[in-house]
């Protein structure tokens, strides 16, 4: 099996760390973690952490992002789990969550355009949907962008399908719900 390169951002976190330590498995796997460490924490990645490149970066800072990123050369996965989570905070800050999880997730798309990814995965949020009518809810249910965490992530997706389908990135969007 041909070695990977993944660039996992939100890596610290609880699903983050997981995923890494699932990726790395296989050994010939490398993995790369972007994490501003509000909400992740470093001894998540206690067990890895000496088989992982780690950068302590928030993804809205486009410029430390640039200088990081122009070692690498070809990253094949990017999973961008890094993201302001939280509705009542979001109410209180909008800005903020603009600018980490949109304005975040477009330094990441072009970080991906730069590293040539092959896949760029987004997690997005079940809470675009606004609170449903029915459960379980359908992907085909009504988008209603309640609050600014909510419009934040499901702009972060559009951006995401934007840049798949202009700049040709092989991309797929997760929204979950309840983690």
């Amino acid at each position: 099996m041909k070695k990977k390169t993944f660039l996992i951002t939100g890596g610290a976190g609880f699903i983050g760390s997981h995923l890494v330590d699932k990726i790395l498995c296989n050994k010939k796997n490398k993995v790369i973690v972007v994490d501003n460490l509000s909400n992740g924490k470093i001894s998540n990645l206690k067990n890895v952490f000496n088989k992982i490149d780690f950068y302590k970066c928030d993804i809205s800072n486009k410029k430390k992002l640039n200088n990081l990123f122009k070692k690498y050369k070809k990253i094949n996965y990017v999973i961008h789990l890094a993201a302001l989570a939280d509705i009542v905070p979001s109410i209180d800050n909008p800005k903020k969550y603009f600018d980490s999880n949109v304005s975040g997730t477009l330094n990441i798309l072009e970080i991906s355009k730069q590293v040539k990814a092959d896949k760029f995965i987004y997690i997005a949020s079940s809470s675009c949907y606004g609170i449903p009518k029915k459960y379980p809810t359908s992907e085909k249910s009504k988008i209603q962008t309640k609050y600014p965490y909510a419009l934040t992530k499901y702009l972060g997706e559009l951006l995401v399908q934007h840049w798949g389908e202009i700049y040709n990135i092989n991309f797929t969007s997760l929204r979950l719900f309840n983690v």
